[in-house]
């Protein structure tokens, strides 16, 4: 066991060293290598709950220094109640799309109804998006067109706004620590060219990127670790700029420092998964300890070869040690912290302890049962009647559409016999086109408006995108008349076409 553990330390005693030695370097700022051209960007911002910071980032938005005729913005208003929708869609130039469900669909489908949409848009260079407790500068679009020269894939830097109100004790130690992984180990990731965790509060990413991946799905640092490793197996770099700053008051500010049991924990489920060098990279560092952890084995290592025989004397583990200190002390020099942050910076051990306790197996699941925080998933479904066709004759089947917490499929019921999509969808559309291809497979035809090639989507947000309209020309219809239908609605004028969407 201290074999390994000594083995362990040792490999990412030599990633600090890299890391500490390429900081002390020196590097000529992006605006005096590239002269970029104007890209068109689409800035998405994404509003839910009480967006009380939406108004304020629309008007920093829109007295941006950057070329108005060349960004567009989008306020996706996710089940908001204290944002005045109509302020917003009077003015002209911000596109609101509001979402009314009984829950907030999440950001993750928001931003795949933004993708859908404009999907067609030929003259779109970039997506911009910004969770709406965001604060930007003024020339915050203008230094975005600077970066999207070199760099496919961005994240700003997040600062917290200072306030009247002092930080607590807490607040002040996560965020020295959280400065210091941003101003030294994300930074200098990126001057060594490797990538880093993607952060959904804002990034950039460049547009055949965004629909050469094809789906989003951000609903915790998991899944935004799983997002970052498809992106780098493309050969894809989400790269961190310090320059590029948003901003955001100290309430709402996440300080996403995950926890080193969240990431081995990624890490081991992803070890298998790696392909190319970028990937493979990205899946080992998020076994690297932090400095605290990697003090705390030398230590037990050094305790054990002083007193034990060991493979290695006890000088050599000893020089080991002294190296990564060495190292750590580097990084601190170099993350240029305030003085009073170094103080809250040495007091993080106490923290990262406590949090570990607090976070222990054992613990954690005596503490869910006390507070009870087992949650039921919630499930809602409904089952309505289609006709499927085998070519000859007609057959009444049954659908049941369901949505577990908000993610979707569908049971074909027929006869008694019962089918249930594999997978699950942010959209019932989606389920929708699985059931299908399932059925075409046997040589059946599911007659619903949804694979009728007169149908067309809504995507307003409603409840799993079910609504659309019928564009039939039949005789007597008014022209310009818009009629409404359901993805289980057929008619005699079905006729069937194959759409596989991207979103």
């Amino acid at each position: 066991m201290i074999t390994l553990l000594y083995i362990y330390i040792s490999i990412f005693t030599i990633y600090f060293l890299i890391l500490a030695a390429t900081s002390m370097k020196s590097v000529r700022k992006i605006r005096d290598k590239f002269i970029p051209t104007n890209a068109n960007l689409c800035v998405v911002v994404y509003a839910s709950g009480e967006a009380d910071t939406l108004e304020n980032l629309i008007k920093q938005l829109k007295n941006q220094t950057y070329s108005r005729q060349n960004y567009t913005i989008y306020a996706i208003l996710d089940k908001c109640e204290t944002v005045p929708e109509v302020t917003l869609q009077s003015d002209l130039n911000v596109n609101v799309i509001n979402i009314d469900n009984l829950e907030p669909i999440g950001k993750s489908q928001a931003y795949s109804i933004i993708a859908a949409k404009l999907q067609e848009a030929q003259n779109l260079d970039a997506f911009v998006f910004l969770d709406a407790k965001n604060y930007v500068d003024s020339d915050f679009l203008s230094n975005i067109n600077y970066y999207l020269a070199k760099y496919d894939v961005i994240n700003p830097m997040v600062n917290y706004l200072p306030e009247k109100e002092t930080l607590s004790f807490w607040q002040n130690v996560k965020s020295a620590y959280s400065r210091y992984c941003s101003k030294f180990i994300l930074k200098t990731r990126t001057r060594l060219g490797l990538t880093n965790i993607i952060n959904t509060d804002s990034f950039v990413i460049k547009r055949d990127i965004l629909y050469r991946m094809e789906c989003f799905d951000f609903r915790n640092i998991i899944s935004e670790v799983r997002y970052t490793l498809k992106l780098a197996k493309e050969g894809i770099k989400v790269t961190f700029i310090d320059d590029l700053k948003v901003y955001m008051s100290i309430d709402k500010f996440d300080f996403r420092i995950p926890s080193l049991s969240q990431r081995l924990s990624i890490f081991w489920s992803l070890f298998w998964q790696p392909q190319g060098h970028i990937a493979c990279e990205f899946v080992f560092s998020l076994a690297a300890p932090n400095w605290v952890v990697c003090g705390l084995a030398y230590f037990l290592v050094l305790s054990h070869s002083y007193v034990f025989p060991f493979w290695v004397n006890y000088s050599t583990v000893l020089i080991t040690a002294v190296v990564f200190m060495m190292a750590i002390c580097v990084s601190f020099l170099n993350a240029k912290l305030y003085p009073k942050e170094y103080l809250y910076l040495f007091l993080y051990p106490l923290c990262s302890i406590a949090r570990m306790i607090y976070n222990f197996p054992l613990i954690r699941g005596v503490r869910n049962i006390l507070k009870k925080t087992a949650q039921k998933p919630v499930i809602e479904t409904m089952t309505t009647n289609v006709i499927v066709s085998d070519g000859r004759n007609e057959h009444q089947c049954q659908l049941e559409l369901i949505s577990i917490d908000g993610m979707a499929k569908i049971t074909f019921i027929n006869k008694g016999k019962k089918y249930t999509t594999k997978n699950h969808h942010l959209r019932m559309t989606d389920a929708m086109r699985e059931l299908s291809t399932k059925l075409n497979d046997k040589g059946l035809t599911l007659k619903a408006c949804q694979n009728c090639k007169f149908f067309q989507s809504i995507a307003d947000g409603s409840t799993n995108m079910v609504k659309g309209t019928c564009n039939c020309q039949f005789a007597g219809r008014v022209q310009g008349d818009i009629i409404p239908t359901l993805i289980w609605n057929t008619c005699p004028k079905f006729e069937e076409q194959n759409v596989v969407p991207l979103f």
